[in-house]
Parts: C-alpha cells; structure tokens; sequence
C-alpha cells in the first residue's frame, strides 16, 4: 500500500510538472523543461523560406511592373467610328504643334502660328457640326496680376497674353452650367514640348472632333476647351481665363491636362476640392483608371517643386477639378528632347478613351451632377487604381471609420493576447502575462531598431558612393537604386532580428518568437495608423489596407492555424500569411512605382543643394521596409538565414563597385533613351547704380546654372566650367537675373567673364526702367518715434519676359516693410524669407523680398508702371542713414528660331555651348540686369 501510494503521488507529481512545462511554453517562459525540447522538423528550412518569400515579391513586382507599363492599342481612321477618339488624328495635331519648334509665351509660334492652327482645326470640326450645336470661338488677351506661394514666393504681372477659347454648347441653351478642359501651348524655352504640353492640346482638339461627331447623343451642357497660351510664365494664362473671361463664370467642374513626363499612362494626381461626385465619375465612366490620393498628397506638400493650372481654378475660380499628368520618363521633361517620339503608341489613345469617356458622360447624360455640382460637396476622398483595371473611392468620413475599426481590432486582439495569458497562468498568470508584455516591448523596441537601421543602412551605402564623388549613379539605371539600396536595407532587418533573437528571446518555441514579433508590428501600425487618421492624412488608407486582411485573417479567422501550439507545416503557415499580403503588396509595389517614377528623373532638376542619393536611398530603404514589415517575423522561425546574409551582403558589395566604376556615370545621350544633364547659360550684363543714380558697378558674362547636385564636380567640356570658381549668393536674389526666384534650389553657380550680350532683339526692345518721385505720407511723430509711409513708382519696359525684385532694407534705427503694391493679390502671398546673405550695404540687412514675374504675348511698347508703399518706423533720436529700398530688373531675351536645339543666341555662347560633352543638354538666353538703391 504504502508503495502503491508513494507511485500515485509520484504520477500526480509528474502529471503537475508536464502541465506546468506545457503552460510555460505557450507563454514563452525561459523556464520551459528539457523534456519540452522544440523540435527543428517544425522549423522553415532557410531555403524554402528564401524562395517562398523571393517568389511572392518577384511575382508581385512582375504583375505591377506590366500592368503599369500595358498600353491600349491606337486607333485608326479607318474601320473606327468617327465618335470614337482617334489617336492617329490626334497624332497629327501633335506632330504640328512640335513643327512650330519651341513656343514660349510671346513668340510668333505660340501667339500667332499655334492659334492659327487651333482656329483652323475649329473651323473644320464646324463644318460637320449638327444644327443642335453651337460652336463658338473667343482669343482673350487678358491683362491682369497676382501672387503665388509657390518656390520662394512671388507676384505674377502679365499683360497681352493669349487664350484661345472654343466653346460648344447646346443651340438651344448655350448660357447654361459648363465643363472646362485645359491644356497649355506654350513651352519652355528650347524645348519643343510634346508632352508638355502640347499633346494635351492634340488630345482636346480629337475629344472636340469626336464630340461634334456624336450625332446619336444629344448635347445637354457647354463644354469649354481652354487652349491657354501662358502656363509656363507659371500660370498666368489660366488666371487671364477664370478671372476675366465671360464664359468663366459658367464654368461648375474642370479637367486639366498637365506634363511631368513624357509617355505612359495619365495619372490622376490632383483632385477637389471637397467634391467627390467629379472623382466618381472619373472612376464610374474613364476606360483605363489611374491614379493616387498619395500623388496627391504629395504634390500638394509642396515636396516636388512645380505646379500646375488647377491651382488657378481652384483657388480663384472655387470651382473643383480633375488634374492629370504623364510622369514616366521625366527625363526628358522641359528639354529638347521631348518630342513626339518620346510619346509611345497607345498613350494619346488611352488619355482621349478617358477624356472622352468622361466628358461624355458629364455633358451628354441625364445623371450628370455637372448642374448641381455645389449640392455634392462633401469632403475629402482617398482614391487609388488597382493595377490600372479598377480605381476605388472612399470618403474620408467612412475612412476614419475603417482605420478606427481597424486600430480598435488589433487593441482587442493584444488585449485578448494578454487575457489569454493570465487565464492560463493559473496561480501564476499575472506573472506570465507579464513575461507577454515584456516580450512585446522587446519585440516593439527591435521592430524600431531594425526600421532606423534599415534606413541608416542604406544611407552608409549611399554615402560611400558619394565618398568616391559618385553620385546619382541610378540615374540613368533606375534599376540599379533597387541593387543598390534593397539589399542593405534587408541586411539591416535581418541583423537586428536575428541579434534579438539571439540574445533577447530565448524561448525555446520559436513560433512563440514569430508571434510575439507579429503582434508588435500589428500594434505599432495600429498606433500608426490612429495618429494619421487623427492627421485626416488620406493616404492612410495604404496602412489600413495592409492591417486589416491580418487583423481578420491572422488574429481571427485563422487564429488556431498561427497559434505557436498549432501542428499546422511552417510551410502552410508562411504561405497563408502571404496570402493574406498579396493585394496590400500589390497596392504597395504600384505606389513605389509611381514614387520611382517622379523621384529619380526629378534628381536632375530638384537643384544643387540636397543630396539626391540620400533621398532616393531612404524612399527605397522606407518601402523595403514597410514591404517586408510584416514578413520579417518569419526569420524567427528558420533554421538558419547566414546564406542569406551572406548574398545580400554580395550584392551589396557588387552594387557599389558597379556604381562608382563608369558603369555608374548618371548621363546618356541616348536619343532613344536620353538622361540629360540640365545646363542653363544666360549671357548677362550687369549695372549696379548707387543711391545718387550713379552707376556704381559694372559687369558682363556668361552666368550659368546646373540644376542638380552634380553641379560642375565632374567634367561637362569646357575646361573653363571646371576652373572658374563659384560665385556666392550675395544680396537681393544674389544679385542674378532669375526668370523666377529659383535662388533657394540652386546654388554655386559659375560667372564666365565676357564682352555684353548685342544682340537685334536687345537693340530693338532694350530694357528700360525708370524711378519716380518718391512720395512720403507722415503716419505719426514723437519726440523719439517717426512713421511713415513711401510710395516709389516706376516705369518699365522691354522684351515679353521681365522680373522686378524688390528688397526693403532695414537698420539697428529703421525697419521697413512693404505694406501695399499695385499687384491685384495678397502681399503675404508673394513675401519671400531673404537667404542669409549680405545686402552689400553697411548697416543695411533684408527683413523680407519679393519677387515679380512680368510675362507679355506678341509684344506690345507699352510700359509697365508698377508702384510700391513701403511703412517705415524710424528712432528720429538718430540721424538718417542710408537707403532703405534695393530695385533690381531683369530683361530676358529669348530666341526666336524654331529650330530645336534653339541655336545659341551670341558668339560667347556658342563657344562655350559647342564644347559640351553630348551628354549636357543646354538652354541659353541673354539677360539684362540693372540694380537701384533708393
């Protein structure tokens, strides 16, 4: 008896131990026994776990690389209904607007030959009209002003610019609500503008033809097509339309058509405001959706330093609209490269299926909200495509619900997770339910780790590169940001994972480790996820799809497959969890495409002051990130992943040898596929007068400009690019001619001496400005205080293309500011923050500047009279001291040739221009410079 007792409590005895082993390994308790050993045939081999994972995102980034590269087929004139879009016609606009060479706002091509060709091409379309429409044609040559915070900040002037205006509309009704659709003819200077903007126009003018063609549908509201003759004097043009044209006030929606690259497929990039029923019936009616409220987000956070027309509508003509943009190949954009070659077959095509698509169904359908657009204003929408087939809409309002459902999900699971543990701990389940939450610091602290590593890491391959003055290697190999980033990137996340591993959880069930690590970057995103939602960041939506397939996959409906006790193969396993990632992965890879994209041919003209290779290394080190984010917890459950290491680490090596050799040389001249230099040459004259109308100072060269960070460290040609030392920024916009105020993107740039630019069109519109009489106003005077106001006027003329800069200059006894101007707008709009620089003044420095753009059409003599009232508080305890207003005024002469390249404008230029290597693409004009103290 008394041995048979001795063996019961013996069983009893052991019986309580296995269960204790078993309650300590399902919470992940140091303490798990021997006897509970974790057996390696439940492990992923590092093999199958290499290729399952490599597969998932090599098949992912396939799929989305071809569905962003697909294209529809052109159409042709023959066997094709003549309602239909037509790409073969629309070519050939194109191909004509291209032949009249560059067209800058001002010259005979843009003012008279394409209006010509846009009146002659209305007329035809007129022709095959139907008595039930009317078609009417308007040239504005508005005059007007206003400011723009835009690049450092400035004021717009224009005067005689041209806006060619076409409007059909019902014959019965031709006064009713309208559809605006806007495209731009003029280009920049020396670029034949294909994509920007002139297939645009092509695109219109087929939607016209086509419209007029559709004989089966009635008309039941005006469409208005916007040929505007002045984008790119930044905007003016669309500004002279909705403020002073009289059709503008019909205007309820509008569709802009813009260009930031040269081929591929249209994006939607821009939309609003506040009025979702315009996007719905993108999404509802266009053939081919495209498009991204992270693109938007993103240009409108000023990140990409352009903007477009639909601002203008927006802002003073409150109506909302649509803009879309090419950005593939952005390489060629605002060069002499962009011609219509670089638009590939299939893009016109599949713009005007869109186009016409759209307009159709907002002027010829009875469900068209276009009559009661100011009744549908309702908020904010997030919107994104799937893979280029479908395009989905969600209203914020809903949104905010979702991510809160979302977040409130994942705090329920972690919550559930905690609960789970101290139910089962027993006597001891605080403690183990503590050990939990422990772990999940750890966890949350390691998932940090390896973000901030992963991005530090990449920046180091980065910076190496640079350190053998290389850089923007990918530029013309976008592929090779990819090789050169990913692979460090997945190192880092590797490395802390595994260190973490290794020294901060010693469980002995790794699959415990996996779902720890899982639950901590659930709970992180969620953390995420509430503060953007709290932000209204639209975006967001990316992160919420991503979370939720988990959240109710993982956490819910297949909790039991992913629990650590589960007998379920880790193959089964890792193979559901990517499953449950493919479309957030999907949605994920497009968006890394689009940011590619913009990104990497943006390098070549974002300016010299930033470091491109570390932007582009963190956006790569950030996506590979956020890619791998919520497979990387996998790596605690396999054998072993030194092989892994060990060929990232390879790739790693091989990458940087390949990007510092030659094969890493960021330009090419490939015609087909050309990665250009950007070189800017303005021969220039520069007169400084003093406060007596003296002239001071004077001086004469070839001023020139690179605008990305290579600047003049490698060899462009000319030995004397590579001598001459830079020339700092001092005084009121460094005292340079800018056509617009770039002075805060591009820095360092050379000053070639040589004799002043003579040019017939400087002798025949030579720059001419003029002071005033200045006129002061007493405001209030003590015995220690004096304020006042000055009113200075001036006169100017000269080409179609002037800037006035203004620096109000104060002392230790006098501050100035700009209190009034004659510009229409807002002063604060158009007030830049000086640099740090020195005025050249003693005593004197800048308290605010600004910046006036001047744009005309086909010239006209007729002076520009600006004035500006400055307020002045003045300590009268001192004496007076000096100036306290700095004027400079700038003339640019363009040329007026049609070939591309423009020739250059002077001998001085030509030498210099003439020795660039082929990979440079240069765009030279003459400048004249005059600064006035006062």
């Amino acid at each position: 008896m008394d041995s048979e007792g001795v063996r019961k409590r013996q069983t009893r005895h052991e019986g309580a131990e296995r269960k204790q082993d078993t309650r300590e390994i399902r919470n992940g308790n140091k303490r798990a026994t021997q006897s509970s050993k974790y057996q390696p045939k439940q492990l992923l081999s590092s093999a199958q776990w290499a290729f399952m994972t490599g597969l998932f995102y090599f098949s992912i980034l396939l799929l989305v690389w071809l569905s962003i590269s697909h294209l529809p087929t052109p159409k042709t004139a023959e066997n094709t209904k003549p309602q239909d879009f037509i790409e073969e016609l629309a070519r050939k606009h194109l191909l004509k607007f291209v032949s009249l060479g560059h067209r800058p706002a001002g010259s005979t091509a843009n003012e008279v030959d394409s209006v010509k060709y846009i009146l002659q091409q209305v007329l035809e379309v007129k022709q095959i009209a139907p008595p039930s429409v009317k078609l009417e044609v308007d040239v504005q040559k508005p005059t007007g002003s206003f400011s723009i915070n835009f690049l450092s900040g400035f004021a717009s002037y224009y005067t005689n610019i041209t806006n060619t205006v076409v409007k059909l509309s019902p014959a019965d009704h031709d006064s009713g609500p309208a559809l605006l659709l806007n495209c731009h003819t003029d280009s920049v200077v020396g670029s034949p503008g294909a994509s920007d903007d002139a297939v645009a126009c092509a695109v219109l003018l087929e939607v016209l033809r086509a419209l007029v063609a559709d004989k089966e549908t009635p008309l039941r509201h005006t469409v208005i097509f916007l040929f505007n003759g002045a984008e790119e004097n930044i905007l003016q043009a669309s500004h002279g339309f909705i403020t002073k044209h009289k059709w503008a006030k019909h205007v309820k929606a509008f569709i802009n058509l813009e260009a930031a690259g040269a081929g591929g497929k249209e994006i939607v990039f821009q939309t609003g405001p506040e009025n979702p029923w315009l996007l719905m019936s993108w999404i509802e009616h266009a053939q081919h959706p495209f498009g991204t409220v992270f693109a938007q987000e993103l240009f409108q956070s000023g990140v990409v330093p352009s903007d477009t027309d639909f601002r203008i509508f927006r802002d003073y003509g409150k109506v909302p609209g649509l803009d879309l943009a090419y950005v593939r190949n952005g390489y060629v954009y605002h060069t002499q490269y962009d011609n219509a070659d670089m638009i590939k077959p299939g893009c016109v095509q599949r713009a005007g299926d869109n186009i016409l698509s759209v307009v159709k169904h907002l002027v010829k359908s009875p469900t068209s909200l276009l009559s009661k657009s100011d009744d549908y204003k309702h908020g904010t929408a997030a919107f994104a495509d799937f893979l280029g087939v479908y395009m989905f809409f969600i209203p914020f309002r809903l949104l905010s619900i979702l991510n809160i459902a979302c977040c409130a999900a994942t705090f329920i699971y972690i919550f559930r997770r905690f609960a789970s543990f101290s139910a089962e701990g027993g006597v001891d389940g605080l403690a183990s339910a503590g050990l939990y939450g422990k772990h999940l610091i750890k966890a949350t602290a390691a998932v940090i780790s390896s973000l901030v590593a992963s991005i530090l890491a990449s920046l180091s391959v980065a910076g190496a590169v640079m350190y053998f003055d290389r850089y923007m290697p990918f530029y013309s190999q976008p592929v090779l940001a990819m090789f050169l980033y990913i692979p460090p990137s997945l190192l880092a996340i590797l490395v802390v994972h595994s260190s973490a591993n290794k020294y901060l959880f010693k469980i002995k069930n790794p699959w415990q480790t996996e779902t720890i690590f899982f639950d901590a970057a659930l709970l992180l995103c969620a953390i995420i996820l509430f503060e953007l939602n709290q932000l209204q960041v639209q975006s967001s939506f990316l992160l919420m799809f991503t979370m939720a397939p988990l959240v109710l996959g993982r956490c819910y409906l297949f909790g039991k497959t992913f629990s650590p006790e589960s007998g379920s193969s880790p193959g089964i396993k890792m193979l559901l969890h990517l499953l449950l990632l493919i479309f957030p992965t999907m949605m994920l890879f497009s968006h890394f495409f689009v940011l590619l994209d913009m990104f990497i041919p943006l390098c070549g003209r974002a300016g010299s002051i930033v470091p491109p290779d570390l932007i582009i290394a963190f956006l790569t080190a950030f996506v590979t990130s956020v890619a791998v984010f919520f497979t990387v917890s996998f790596v605690h459950v396999v054998k072993s992943i030194r092989c892994v290491q060990a060929a990232l680490f390879a790739c790693i090596a091989f990458s940087v040898i390949y990007a510092v050799s030659n094969f890493g040389f960021p330009y090419s001249s490939n015609p087909s596929a050309p990665t250009p230099k950007r070189l800017f040459l303005q021969h220039t004259a520069r007169d400084f007068y003093g406060t007596d109308g003296k002239l001071t100072k004077s001086d004469s060269g070839l001023w020139v400009n690179a605008f990305d960070y290579n600047a003049f460290k490698i060899n462009l040609g000319p030995e004397v690019l590579f001598t001459e030392p830079v020339h700092e920024c001092e005084g009121l916009f460094c005292h340079w001619p800018f056509v617009v105020p770039v002075d805060k993107l591009v820095k360092h740039p050379k000053y070639l001496p040589a004799k002043p630019p003579v040019t017939k069109k400087i002798q025949k519109q030579p720059l001419v400005f003029s002071i005033g009489d200045r006129k002061d106003t007493m405001i209030l005077e003590n015995s220690t205080t004096r304020i006042y106001k000055s009113r200075f006027e001036f006169t100017m003329s000269g080409p179609d293309h002037m800037s006035l800069c203004l620096g109000p200059l104060s002392s230790s006894n006098k501050a100035v500011r700009l209190s009034d101007w004659s510009i229409e707008d807002d002063i604060d709009s158009g007030r830049a923050k000086p640099s740090a620089v020195s005025t050249g003044v003693p005593g004197r420095f800048y308290t605010e500047w600004f910046f006036i753009y001047y744009g005309s059409g086909h010239h006209q003599m007729t002076p520009w009279q600006p004035w500006f009232e400055l307020t002045i508080t003045e300590d009268i305890s001192k004496p007076p001291d000096g100036p306290v207003l700095e004027v400079a005024a700038s003339a640019h002469y363009y040329s007026e040739s049609n070939e591309i390249p423009v020739p250059s404008f002077t001998p001085e230029l030509e030498n210099v221009i003439s020795k660039l290597h082929e990979w440079v693409t240069p765009v030279s004009w003459a400048s004249l410079y005059k600064n006035y103290l006062l």
